[in-house]
């Protein structure tokens, strides 16, 4: 035996879960919702070594400055 619960009842009480911590943390009134947001955000979090929508740009503060901006809006090199 594998335990006391099949794993769809598992996955079925974990899937719950998750949906009543998203609703309780997005009301954010009581200790229990704010416990509930700083749960999800941390499982929710990726690493910056593998977060593939970072920006390298970005993340070195490397902008552009307002010429070279209007520049590129423009299609000019």
């Amino acid at each position: 035996m594998s335990g006391l619960f099949s794993k769809e009842t598992r996955d079925e009480w974990a899937a719950k879960a998750t949906m009543w911590m998203a609703a309780r943390s997005s009301r954010n009134t009581t200790f229990v919702d704010r416990l509930c947001r700083r749960l999800l955000n941390r499982v929710t979090t990726r690493p910056p070594e593998t977060d593939f929508m970072r920006d390298p740009l970005i993340d070195n503060d490397q902008g552009f400055d307002p010429d070279e901006l209007d520049r590129y809006q423009r299609g000019e090199s």
